[in-house]
């Protein structure tokens, strides 16, 4: 990966930098950090961004239809990652 990405997610932000995915929420905590060695899967169902942790726990992050090819390119970059890091 080159640089960071930044990806809308509904009406929130995500982000990855290569090693670690980022969700920014509205939220005074502001953000939830997963390192991609801490991702059992992570995919898309219909117009939901989902992650499967370790810990047996899932992430569930809506997303709209304009959003989506960036969320698949996210999805992908992630996964390549999970996979090399295997």
């Amino acid at each position: 990966m080159s640089a960071p990405v930044d990806v809308p997610l509904g009406t929130w932000l995500c982000s990855f930098d290569g090693r670690v995915f980022e969700v920014y929420v509205p939220y005074p905590e502001g953000s939830v950090r997963y390192h991609v060695l801490q991702l059992v899967d992570f995919r898309i169902d219909g117009s939901t961004l989902t992650a499967d942790f370790v810990r047996n726990d899932i992430g569930l992050w809506p997303f709209t239809e304009d959003q989506r090819p960036a969320i698949e390119a996210l999805v992908a970059e992630v996964n390549a990652v999970r996979a090399a890091a295997r």
